[in-house]
């Protein structure tokens, strides 16, 4: 049994894919499920084409979905989608810890479009080095999560700034308290110029009330150093 087990996962390496025995105590998605479980709305920041979106949908979440982005090809495409949806709104807006006008480094593969310049690491990836620039409204959390919250509501926050995590997490003031959870990349090596780290976001974090329940690597260089990581946290009752 052990040799098939062992020749099974041998296989689906090959293929491309890696097979783990599953313990809901040591999985993202299924420590990010049960907290999805526990409210009605998420808001999904930087959603661009609506990926995250589709993703809670087809893992059954039904409640409603308000989802931000800044680019407006992107947006086009988000847009559509949630036309679709009776329970999702999108809107052309990017989330900053200033009201006014955002330009933003737009790139080919506009996942990695910010509003911060990108470093030397990854410029040569394809799709990540700047094409331009475009400029998009911008509003504070605190101001604008009391127009889209409705009283009562459980909320869940779902950031991917591309290295504007903080300055986004400033600009919620005290309306971070509304999330019963929250999502978001952390950077172990900064992307981009001025880019906060994880070791900068976890302090913050704990100090407004969230704590880690679940982290997953998401980037690696080419030497097999961690980059990035997908973070899970929740709100302290």
């Amino acid at each position: 049994m052990i040799r098939h087990r062992r020749l099974l996962k041998h296989l689906a390496r090959r293929a491309g894919y890696e097979i783990r025995q599953y313990t809901p105590l040591r999985s993202f998605a299924a420590a990010r499920e049960e907290l999805l479980g526990r409210v009605d709305v998420v808001l999904d920041v930087g959603a661009n084409a609506g990926q995250y979106g589709e993703l809670l949908r087809a893992d059954g979440f039904g409640g409603r979905l308000i989802s931000l982005e800044p680019v407006q090809s992107a947006y086009e495409a988000l847009q559509a989608k949630a036309a679709a949806d009776p329970g999702w709104t999108a809107h052309r807006l990017a989330a900053s810890d200033a009201e006014g006008d955002l330009v933003l480094n737009v790139t080919a593969d506009t996942r990695s479009t910010s509003a911060l310049a990108r470093n030397e690491r990854f410029g040569d990836q394809a799709g990540w080095s700047p094409g331009g620039t475009e400029t998009a409204p911008a509003r504070r959390l605190e101001t604008l999560v009391p127009e889209l919250l409705r009283s009562g509501e459980r909320a869940y926050l779902k950031l991917d700034v591309q290295g504007f995590e903080d300055r986004v997490l400033e600009g919620a003031g005290g309306a971070l308290g509304r999330f019963e959870a929250l999502e978001l990349e952390l950077s172990v090596l900064p992307l981009y110029d001025g880019q906060a780290r994880l070791v900068d976001l976890l302090p913050f974090l704990a100090e407004r009330g969230f704590h880690p329940v679940s982290m997953e690597p998401i980037l690696l260089d080419d030497r097999g150093r961690l980059m990035e990581l997908d973070g899970l946290f929740v709100r302290d009752a």
